[in-house]
C-alpha cells in the first residue's frame, strides 16, 4: 500500500457535531475504496501537478483527494472543471451553458460523465446545486458537496422550498456560521451537514517546509482578497512609518474586487503581485502577517492565516462578531493569534506596534501558531473526512430520495 493510504488507514478526524463518526479514518480494503468524479469550478493548470512536484506551489485539495483515492486498493478519481466544459462538444453541455453559464454547464458535464463512478464529489455549492437538481430527474451516484455559503435569501429557496438536500448525500461546511445557518434557517438534518475542524485542505506541509530566509524584523506582510479591509490596514500603517508592509491582494478564487487599485499608498506600503505558492516567500521574509478583514460569514482568512501558522509566523486577524475567529475556541488571543476588532484603525496599529517591540512576543505567539497548525491543518485528517463521506461511511443511511 502506498505512503499516503498508509497515512489515512491511522488518521485521527476532528470533526464537530456531524453525522459522520470521529474515530480513524476507513479502512480501506481491497476493492472497496470508491470510484469518484470531481467537479471544480475552476479553470485549472496543466502543469500544477508537475509544479507541485518541484515544490514550487502547494498541492490543492483536489488534487491531494484525487491522489489518495488513486493509491487506495480499488480506488479512481478523475477531475472536471471549466476547461473540461471547453472541450466538451455535447450539444446539451453547450445549451446549458448558453442558458445558464459555465457552472451550471459544468454540472450537466458531470451528469453526463457520472456513469461508472461510487460518487461525485462538487468542490462547490454554485456546481454542486445544479449538479443535484439534474440528478433529480436521472438519478446519479452519491454526491458530496462543499458549500462555502448557507446564508442569504437565495439558499432558502435551494435548501426550504425545493428541498435539495433531499438529493446529497453529505454537505460539508468549513465555516462554524454556515454549519448554524444551516442546521438552524434551513433545518437540514444533521445527518446530511458536517462542520469540518480540520484545515486540511490547506497544504500545511508546503508551508511548514518552506526554508525560512533572514527575517526583516521590521517587515510585515499581508495576502489575499475575499473579504479584505486593507483600508483599516493601510491607515494604521500611516502610523507606524518605521514598519514596512508588503501586500499581495491577489486570489486564484474570489470574486471580489481589489481593494488596492488605484489606491494612493502610504511611503511605507508595496504592493506585489505574486504566482500562486510563491507568498510562502513574503510570509518567510516578514517578521508577522496581518490579514485585515471585513466582517464575513465564511472564515475569509483562514487560508492565508493557517498558511502562515504553519511557518511559525506570528497573524494578527481581525476577529468575528463574537470575539473570536470564525467561532473557533482554539484559537487564542495572545497565544498563538493576535485579534483586533473590525474596522479597528488604533487596534491594528497597536497591535502591530505591539508585535514589532516585543520579540518575545513575537517569538511565542509564532511558536504557538506552529504547534496549533500541526494539531488542526493535517491533511491525512481532512482526507480520512472526505474518503468516509464518498464511501457511504456514515452512522445513519438516508435514502437520498426520502421525503
Amino acid at each position: 500500500m502506498s505512503t499516503q493510504a498508509g497515512k489515512l488507514r491511522s488518521a485521527d478526524q476532528s470533526i464537530s457535531e456531524s453525522g459522520l463518526a470521529v474515530g480513524a479514518a476507513t479502512d480501506y480494503r481491497e476493492g472497496v475504496a470508491p470510484k469518484v468524479l470531481i467537479l471544480v469550478p475552476h479553470r485549472l493548470a496543466d502543469d500544477r501537478g508537475e509544479a507541485v512536484r518541484k515544490g514550487v506551489r502547494p498541492q490543492a485539495d483536489y488534487d491531494s483527494l484525487a491522489a489518495a483515492l488513486r493509491e487506495a486498493p480499488g480506488g479512481a478519481a478523475d477531475i472536471l472543471d471549466l476547461n473540461s466544459v471547453d472541450q466538451d462538444g455535447h450539444w446539451l453541455v453547450r445549451f446549458v451553458q448558453r442558458l445558464f453559464g459555465p457552472y451550471w454547464a459544468l454540472a450537466a458535464l458531470g451528469h453526463r460523465r457520472c456513469r461508472g463512478y461510487d460518487a461525485v464529489f462538487s468542490h462547490s455549492e454554485i456546481v454542486g446545486l445544479p449538479f443535484a437538481l439534474m440528478a433529480a430527474l436521472r438519478g446519479g451516484p452519491r454526491h458530496v458537496m462543499t458549500a462555502y455559503y448557507l446564508t442569504g435569501k437565495r439558499n432558502a429557496l435551494w435548501y426550504r422550498v425545493l428541498r435539495i438536500h433531499r438529493l446529497i448525500d453529505t454537505i460539508f461546511t468549513q465555516a462554524r456560521e454556515q454549519y448554524e445557518t444551516g442546521r438552524g434557517a434551513l433545518f437540514l438534518p444533521s445527518d446530511k451537514l458536517v462542520h469540518v475542524d480540520a484545515c486540511g485542505y490547506i497544504d500545511s506541509n508546503f508551508f511548514a517546509a518552506t526554508p525560512i530566509p533572514t527575517v526583516d524584523e521590521r517587515q510585515i506582510c499581508s495576502a489575499g482578497r475575499e473579504y479584505r479591509d486593507y483600508e483599516t490596514l493601510l491607515r494604521a500603517m500611516a502610523d507606524l512609518p518605521d514598519v514596512r508592509l508588503k501586500v499581495d491582494p491577489a486570489s486564484p478564487w474570489s470574486l471580489h474586487a481589489d481593494e488596492l487599485a488605484g489606491v494612493k499608498l502610504p511611503p511605507n506600503v508595496e504592493v506585489c503581485r505574486m504566482e500562486i505558492g510563491a507568498v510562502c516567500r513574503l510570509y518567510a521574509e516578514s517578521a508577522a502577517v496581518v490579514v485585515p478583514l471585513h466582517p464575513n460569514p465564511i472564515g475569509a482568512g483562514t487560508t492565508t492565516l493557517v498558511e502562515a501558522m504553519s511557518m511559525g509566523k506570528p497573524v494578527v486577524i481581525t476577529q468575528s462578531s463574537d470575539g473570536s475567529f470564525a467561532g473557533r475556541a482554539d484559537l487564542e488571543d495572545g497565544q498563538n493569534v493576535i485579534l483586533v476588532e473590525p474596522h479597528d484603525v488604533a487596534g491594528m496599529r497597536n497591535a502591530i506596534e505591539r508585535l514589532m517591540s516585543d520579540r518575545r512576543l513575537c517569538a511565542r505567539v509564532g511558536a504557538n501558531a506552529r504547534r496549533w497548525a500541526e494539531r488542526h491543518a493535517s491533511r491525512e485528517q481532512w482526507l480520512g473526512v472526505m474518503l468516509r463521506a464518498l464511501s457511504g461511511d456514515r452512522p445513519a443511511q438516508h435514502s437520498r430520495h426520502e421525503r
